[in-house]
């Protein structure tokens, strides 16, 4: 041996050793993915936990290997590991396009880098990865390799190896592929983000012809049947395997894993990711899902989260009616909340001085806009107007609209959005029609956003990951609870009792009580032309946001207590079942009495439709309903007797809550007209009453 080739061998066992490698292949070791967990350490299956299924050898079909030594490594059977002309035909085609274009890499020496290396590109990794390939080549037939290197491949949204791929693109085992599919499938590990067939149709489709343009080169295929296969139509589906178990939230949070660490680490990098969901909720919401839709028309879709009121833990989230046919998630679309919005304008005014006794009258008004037509409110159903007052409770109750816009527009639209921001939202438009939910939100937010009616107005940001740790245990992030104070405990508390009324006898959701059987508080939304349903309520423990409605936004046709409401209400029952039934706390603050929700003032015995509210400090009415405190005798008809004044004719003490005119308070009853001492609750109210009649 001479000098030179005695002083090559020593340079190159300096290297070996040095480099940190042993002499022999390191303990076999199939790429890990990253194991996602549920609040209570569970497993939650889906792609991230199965996208690695080993096939042997004799099941991957044949027009796969053909297809993928065609494209990859022609002369797999011919070479020893590195095929020389392989490497040169790259360098020459990189030089040409000056940037890499091409690899030389052997099939081999791409298993060898899977199973045993990083992606660094450094000079040290290329020479592990030519000792390593050299060990393989000698320790294992072709055929073992090529197994090796099929069922170690990534094609992408989360599938390592044929089998999984088979069932992500295809919906079925690898076994029944055509050679069409086996074809397409091949050319996606070069570059599977940019040859995705669900993102990029048309170059997956590119990629394909190239591979059958390879394959007939190769001798595997005729010219005849490589244009008969590269005009056969595919079709993408994920088998039901595929989509595991919340597949939307799975797709949630690996994306955002992906963005975070790259697919390489998230899918072969054995990292543990400790999410908030609770599978069993899961379970429910999806099962609430299924038969809430039952019926439904094909394209019409639906989106529900729940998340937990005390830190804004998302514990269920549905995003469609399929995965598996459309993975769009809708808990984040942004749509119009119709009247799921206007609890939040009604905190404003609790927190401004109003109370749910005062009364707003619900009949044609016109408000003047700057610039644009008068805006003219009506109500939904046949008539546009109740032309009668309402209190403001009722008025939540019977989620009226003309009482909405009216208190909005006393508010000032200005203030009511910038109130808006404490319960997470942005960019809400201060415009007269704000209560009715003419600015887009999505259910996440609007859940998020109801929980701090729940938590004693805290609101808590709403968020799916606890901690990730890397394969050997070591943390690389943790999340808390973000929290805020967006209205006060009695503020929150008022809402609530308002919010209650709804599922009480009377409101637009008292037909869903029943069903969740427990104290519950909850909101109807449907918005103009029945477009988009809602229904957003919760327990004190959990709040939960339904939507229902086309991506299209064609119609619905139907309110959202009856598209929405029952989706939330199976999905409450089944979800709250581990908690005791329990009210919702009242703070020391409050006071709660019966009111006349005819007058406004506290119900007697013969108030016809008395409803317990809620009241801070002092703000209660002091006054007994008149308007059903006596009933007036049987008069006599005595020649001369003084006609009885029409109701509409009282004098103005005598008409509660009546705030007609344009000098208006901010807060109805600060300036309300001084009460005759006669009509103060420890007097004969009946007997002065009386003789203002005229009857002695």
């Amino acid at each position: 041996m001479t000098r030179k080739r005695l002083l090559g061998v020593y340079i190159l066992i300096f290297i070996i050793v040095s480099s940190g490698f042993s002499l022999q292949l390191p303990s076999f070791q199939v790429p890990q993915p990253s194991i996602i967990y549920d609040i209570n350490g569970k497993v939650i299956r889906g792609l991230s936990e199965q996208n690695q299924i080993v096939i042997p050898f004799e099941d991957i079909p044949d027009s796969f290997k053909q297809a993928i030594i065609a494209v990859e490594d022609k002369n797999f059977y011919r070479h020893h590991g590195v095929d020389l002309s392989g490497i040169l035909r790259a360098l020459i085609a990189d030089l040409k396009a000056r940037k890499i274009v091409a690899g030389g890499s052997t099939i081999t020496q791409q298993t060898a880098k899977i199973l045993y290396l990083t992606n660094e590109r450094t000079f040290t990794r290329k020479i592990k990865e030519l000792w390593y390939t050299a060990i393989l080549e000698r320790r294992y037939s072709k055929d073992e390799i090529l197994a090796l290197y099929c069922n170690s491949i990534y094609f992408g949204h989360g599938a390592t190896g044929i089998e999984v791929a088979s069932r992500t693109f295809f919906g079925k085992s690898a076994q029944n592929l055509t050679v069409a599919e086996a074809a397409l499938l091949a050319g996606l590990p070069n570059y599977p983000g940019g040859y995705d067939p669900y993102v990029h149709p048309e170059r997956a489709k590119e990629r394909q012809a190239v591979v059958l343009d390879r394959m007939e080169t190769e001798g595997y295929i005729t010219a005849a049947q490589r244009e008969t296969i590269a005009r056969t139509p595919l079709r993408y589906s994920r088998a039901a395997s595929s989509s595991g178990d919340a597949p939307y939230f799975v797709a949630m949070i690996r994306q955002y894993l992906i963005e975070q660490y790259g697919e390489e680490r998230v899918f072969q990098g054995g990292m543990k990711v400790y999410t908030t969901l609770d599978l069993t909720m899961q379970n429910a919401a999806e099962r609430a899902m299924s038969e809430g839709m039952k019926g439904r028309p094909a394209g019409m879709q639906g989106a529900l989260v729940a998340v937990d009121v005390s830190n804004g833990q998302i514990r269920a989230m549905v995003g469609g009616r399929d995965f598996a046919s459309s993975g769009y998630n809708r808990a984040f679309a942004t749509r119009q909340p119709g009247s799921t919005f206007k609890p939040f304008m009604y905190s404003l005014a609790i927190s401004s001085g109003w109370t749910e006794a005062d009364m707003i009258p619900c009949e044609e008004v016109e408000f003047e806009v700057p610039g644009s037509p008068p805006y003219k409110p009506t109500d939904y159903g046949n008539e546009p107007y109740h032309w009668r007052d309402f209190t403001l409770k009722e008025a939540v109750m019977k989620s009226d609209n003309v009482v909405a816009v009216t208190v909005n527009e006393r508010l000032g639209p200005a203030r009511v959005a910038r109130h808006t921001q404490n319960f997470g939202f942005t960019n809400i438009k201060p415009v007269l029609s704000l209560p009715l939910g003419s600015t887009e939100v999505s259910p996440v937010q609007m859940a998020a956003a109801y929980s701090a009616f729940a938590n004693k107005g805290i609101y808590s940001a709403p968020y799916s990951i606890i901690k990730v740790l890397n394969s050997n245990g070591r943390v690389l992030e943790e999340h808390r609870a973000q929290q805020k104070r967006a209205v006060s405990v009695e503020n929150a508390y008022i809402i609530t009792d308002m919010l209650t009324g709804v599922m009480q006898s009377g409101g637009t959701g008292a037909h869903l009580k029943a069903t969740v059987g427990r104290p519950c508080a909850g909101k109807t939304g449907t918005t103009d032309d029945y477009k988009d349903a809602w229904f957003v309520g919760y327990t004190p423990y959990l709040c939960c946001a339904v939507w229902v409605g086309y991506d299209d936004n064609r119609r619905v046709n139907q309110a959202g207590g009856v598209a929405a409401g029952p989706i939330w209400a199976s999905f409450m029952r089944s979800a709250s079942a581990a908690f005791q039934p329990t009210d919702f706390p009242m703070p020391a603050g409050i006071k709660r009495l019966n009111i006349c929700m005819d007058s406004g003032l506290v119900a007697v015995e013969a108030c016809p439709r008395p409803v317990s509210m809620a009241f801070v400090g002092n703000s209660e009415p002091h006054l007994i309903c008149y308007w059903h405190q006596f009933s007036m005798p049987d008069l006599p008809d005595w020649p001369g007797l003084p006609d009885i004044p029409d109701m509409t004719d009282l004098p103005e003490w005598l008409m509660p809550g009546r705030l007609d005119g344009e000098e208006q308070p901010e807060k109805p009853g600060d300036q309300m007209p001084s009460q005759p001492p006669a009509l103060q609750p420890d007097s004969e109210s009946h007997i002065d009453a009386l003789a203002w009649f005229g009857v002695e």
